[in-house]
């Protein structure tokens, strides 16, 4: 199959097109100039095309023989909050041009879109878990933008899968935010990164994934609390340090993914088994006496 990966220079792209060309495909990855494209350009099968989602004419001529879209391209929060009109712009103009230049090149290409969890908006007084069914309540600029792109996308008649993706973590050095995005007590499930890119990969081939939507997350072992889970990576690694939790709820929770799991097959490391990968990484860049080697 002939894929057009938006936003594919980027770690979670470049991940999903090596994915995708192990699995056989032949992959144009489309993204900015200025995006550095290392992660891909040397790969077999991978073609790259710069270019930017707001103008329609490159994005048409980038759809040219494709078959399918993975639509990863979008501002991300903190950025996303900077300037409303550009994120909307982007992540919802953007969307928008995309879908009409499949209708225009390809009316039977398959889009696959990354939207988030955070649609949901705070679910902290609501039973667990939270299902696809759930009302879309804006609580920041970023998931209005997705918002308004999954309703472009649900109204365009082209054919779809949307994966609603919870927050992605790398079992790779990592340093935590100056205030972290959730409560101590607040529910979290999140996701190893690995899985994601499993998921994004089957929402493309799998027949049964057209047309529907999914959420997307790590499943029920990596269902704690923000404090615990922050507890567990701290000893897993073995080190203290001081954390900040928010305030107030954010947009994190527990999800339902009985469906996306049967269909897309993708939860394949539990919280056990990730701890079980950050610790390997942990001990590859020091040596027995703590120093990086």
């Amino acid at each position: 199959m002939r894929i057009l990966v938006t936003g594919g220079g980027g770690r979670l792209g470049s991940s999903v097109v090596r994915k995708l060309i192990k699995d056989k495909h032949h992959i144009r990855v489309f993204d900015l100039p200025s995006v550095d494209f290392s992660r891909v350009i040397a790969l077999p099968n991978v073609e790259v095309f710069e270019g930017d989602l707001t103008q329609y004419p490159q994005i048409r001529d980038a759809l040219k023989d494709m078959e399918a879209v993975l639509h990863l391209a979008a501002i991300l929060p903190p950025h996303s909050e900077a300037r409303r009109d550009r994120t909307i712009a982007v992540n919802v103009g953007g969307t928008e041009k995309l879908l009409k230049a499949i209708r225009e090149v390809y009316p039977e290409a398959r889009v696959v879109f990354s939207s988030s969890v955070s649609v949901y908006g705070d679910t902290s007084r609501e039973e667990p878990p939270v299902g696809i069914d759930h009302p879309l309540v804006p609580s920041d600029v970023y998931s209005e933008s997705k918002i308004l792109a999954e309703r472009k996308i649900l109204e365009s008649g082209v054919s779809y899968c949307i994966v609603r993706v919870s927050g992605i973590w790398e079992a790779g050095v990592f340093e935590l935010p100056e205030v972290l995005q959730f409560r101590a007590d607040q529910r979290v499930e999140f996701i190893d990164r690995a899985d994601v890119v499993l998921a994004l990969a089957s929402a493309l081939e799998e027949v049964e994934a057209r047309d529907k939507v999914f959420n997307i997350a790590g499943g029920e072992t990596w269902q704690l609390t923000g404090g615990m889970f922050v507890e567990r990576l701290c000893e897993a690694i073995d080190v203290e340090v001081e954390v900040n939790f928010s305030k107030d709820y954010g947009w994190f929770d527990w999800y339902d993914t009985t469906e996306s799991q049967r269909v897309l097959n993708y939860q394949r490391t539990s919280f056990d088994k990730f701890l079980d990968k950050l610790r390997a990484a942990f001990s590859e860049l020091f040596d027995e006496e703590g120093r990086v080697e």
